[in-house]
């Protein structure tokens, strides 16, 4: 099955977990992914794990999509979450900032390609998950270091890349920012890779200022 797949996760997590009480930190992350489940919902993703502040939802799962339109809106559907996703998380860093919390920002990767999704685990546990390249080029995009794709300002706080196939299936309806290529390992064929700057006609907080 034709699925997109986002990983997100937090820039400055740890430094932030030293500067607070196991409880206290506990409740800041919660605030957190609250706020993103909200988001990832609303935009008909599917949450599949958390991984202390780590996020992984699927966008097209458990139904299989059977058209390129299905597949598109799929894709479409991860991209506005994402940019609703960077939107959250500046609000929650005003809160923040004025209770005297830390603040973070965020990495995002998102890529579109088959998946097999299905029960994982073992028969004490299991879980519904996807597996595959496609994901693992997401989780690739995600943690991407900030100096391979020369972030400034703003803009190396909240980041969303994406893969070629994803940037072909969003029609163009997002502006974006060629980064190159990414080398993955195992994998001879580099992966290209765009940064999502916003949406056509909407303004991005994720450029800066000229």
């Amino acid at each position: 099955m034709i699925a997109t797949v986002l990983f997100s996760d937090l820039k400055g997590y740890t430094s932030a977990a030293e500067k607070l009480e196991p409880r206290a930190l506990m409740d800041w992350v919660n605030s957190y992914l609250e706020a993103m489940a909200q988001v990832i919902i609303e935009h008909g993703g599917v949450i599949d794990d958390y991984a202390g502040d780590g996020i992984k939802a699927n966008f097209g799962v458990p139904l299989p999509r059977s058209t390129d339109l299905e597949i598109s809106q799929d894709a479409v559907n991860a991209v506005r979450c994402a940019l609703a996703m960077e939107q959250g998380l500046r609000r929650l860093n005003e809160r923040w900032g004025a209770q005297d919390l830390p603040t973070v920002g965020m990495r995002i990767g998102i890529g579109t390609g088959p998946v097999v999704a299905g029960s994982l685990g073992s028969s004490q546990r299991m879980k519904y998950t996807t597996v595959g390249d496609t994901v693992n080029f997401a989780a690739r995009l995600e943690s991407l270091d900030k100096d391979q794709v020369a972030p400034t300002g703003q803009a190396a706080q909240y980041r969303i890349l994406i893969d070629e196939t994803t940037l072909r299936y969003l029609g163009g309806q997002f502006e974006t920012q060629l980064i190159g290529e990414v080398s993955l390992k195992g994998k001879e064929r580099p992966l290209i890779t765009y940064r999502i700057l916003g949406q056509v006609g909407d303004p991005a907080p994720g450029r800066d200022p000229a």
